[in-house]
């Protein structure tokens, strides 16, 4: 964020600064980092001093402190906090929390879309207001630049709901315990994971994480709540499996240049990793090869750290990145998501850099600005402002142009995001008959609510039993729209609409 240049008088300042390096000593002294990972099943708490692990604990929450996945009951919440460090002997003012992606939303763009002729802060905040399907006023904005190699720069953008955020840390102020990070699950799994390239599926009781990184950078975020599902383990790992593998096609369809290798490593964490069987049955059901998590901390014996993977990452924040991460030149992902009103102020080095030059500027140049005609400063002031309209205008009409492309993908995104379970059912039943029958299928893409695929039979009697049975399935409207040389074709391309309900 732009950082703000305030005025403080120099004893100010210099006191300031003392507070904070006795602040960083102090940490240093009674322990090193403490890290808190909350969901809507349990708390989890882990001390680490450098790279070391050292005390750890974790207890459940009642299922009536919770609702929708987020923890109702602050009182109660920040009570449990208190209680579980101190039976744990874990001691801890400031600590680095996580955040649930379940109700947060994370877009990456190219620097190279967003409104020109603004500063940076405030062309990625009209950029949200276009890609974010949330209202902004109900919820907590923050970015990052996230790539400055040999290819573009990125933004990194995450809208929060005020309602979770709040929740949350007001719970654990109430008990003197102040949060001074704040960080998604997904960014502090990546970290904690240490892989240029992998896919991570965390696990918890009442929801699931899917999360796939390139180039050390989680491309997709996804968080789905599970909470209210009452399903048996097969089921269960299905539904796992066909989202992660919808997660993946999704990427592959915007990135069909360098699609994602069958041979990325699945990393599989949280807090029901460890049920048995589990990633055995996973496997037999996914390609990708299912790596153990392998921390880069060193972890005393006893430690699930598969459970604690996200008070790992949120632990290795700050630290120098693993050498799995390559040399792609991107800078690691540190987005603080606390706003700005929980941020205790202290001065930047920048800022105190620049309270100093402002003293100075203004004592050599304030004799000069009492000279100055006021004529003449009204006259430059309005040339400026000429200029930069009329610069403003060219880049306006030049971006309008670039940005038509951007909007088309955008669109498609949202009308996947809109169809939600309805888009994944139907893409269920083509591959299923498909199955059944023995047609091989192509390409499949879609535009606003129409699905379109490519498919081919071993002859045109099998083509004419597959259209019958996707009309007969009852989720499409009918008739289908046949391809060009039907009935006698074997092969084409199958246009299908939702089924408009009466």
């Amino acid at each position: 964020m732009a950082e703000n240049i305030l005025t403080l008088d120099i004893g100010s300042a210099i006191g300031m600064l003392r507070k904070a390096i006795r602040r960083v000593i102090g940490r240093w002294i009674t322990g090193g980092v403490v890290t808190i990972d909350i969901d809507s099943t349990s708390i989890r708490l882990l001390q680490t001093k450098g790279r070391v692990v050292g005390k750890w604990a974790s207890v459940p929450l009642e299922p009536d402190k919770v609702e929708e996945g987020v923890v109702s009951d602050q009182k109660a919440l920040g009570a449990m906090v208190k209680q579980l460090m101190a039976s744990s002997g874990i001691k801890a003012r400031k600590i680095l929390a996580s955040l649930s992606g379940l109700y947060s939303v994370s877009r990456i763009l190219p620097m190279s879309i967003l409104p020109a002729g603004l500063a940076t802060e405030e062309a990625v905040l009209e950029m949200a207001k276009e890609v974010m399907p949330l209202s902004l006023d109900k919820v907590y904005l923050s970015w990052q630049i996230i790539a400055a190699g040999e290819g573009e720069r990125r933004v990194l953008i995450v809208g929060t709901p005020k309602d979770v955020v709040d929740s949350e840390v007001r719970a654990l102020r109430k008990e003197g315990i102040n949060p001074y990070i704040l960080e998604l699950k997904a960014v502090a799994l990546t970290r904690a994971v240490s892989k240029e390239q992998a896919l991570i599926l965390n696990i918890e009781p009442s929801s699931f994480d899917i999360i796939v990184v390139v180039n050390g950078v989680p491309e997709i975020m996804r968080t789905i709540s599970s909470q209210h599902e009452d399903l048996a383990l097969e089921d269960r790992l299905e539904r796992l499996a066909v989202n992660l593998e919808l997660t993946v096609d999704f990427y592959n369809l915007y990135h069909s240049g360098a699609p994602l290798d069958p041979s990325t490593p699945l990393f599989i964490t949280g807090q029901v990793s460890e049920e048995p069987t589990l990633k055995e049955k996973l496997q037999t059901r996914l390609e990708y090869p299912i790596e153990p998590l392998e921390p880069p901390l060193e972890c005393p014996e006893g430690l699930p750290f598969s459970q604690y993977a996200v008070n790992i990452g949120l632990a290795l924040r700050g630290m120098e990145p693993s050498e799995n991460l390559g040399k792609g030149g991107y800078l690691p992902i540190d987005i603080n998501l606390l706003p700005e009103i929980y941020r205790p102020w202290k001065p930047s080095a920048k800022q105190l850099y620049a309270f100093t030059f402002i003293i100075a500027a203004t004592a050599v140049l304030f004799p000069l600005y009492q000279i100055a005609s006021d004529a003449m400063a009204t006259t430059a002031n309005l040339q400026m402002k000429y200029a930069a309209l009329n610069s403003l205008l060219e880049e306006r009409k030049a971006e309008i142009k670039k940005r038509e492309p951007l909007q088309k993908a955008i669109s498609e995104h949202r009308t996947i995001v809109d169809m939600g379970g309805g888009f994944t059912e139907d893409l269920e039943v083509i591959k299923n008959e498909a199955g059944k029958i023995g047609i091989k299928l192509g390409a499949i893409a879609h535009e606003g609510k129409i699905i379109t695929f490519e498919c081919e039979a071993d002859s045109y009697i099998t083509f004419r039993e597959y259209l019958t049975a996707l009309e007969e399935n009852g989720r499409f409207a009918t008739p289908i729209p046949p391809p060009e040389g039907y009935p006698f074709t074997q092969k084409g391309t199958i246009k299908l609409e939702p089924k408009t309900s009466k």
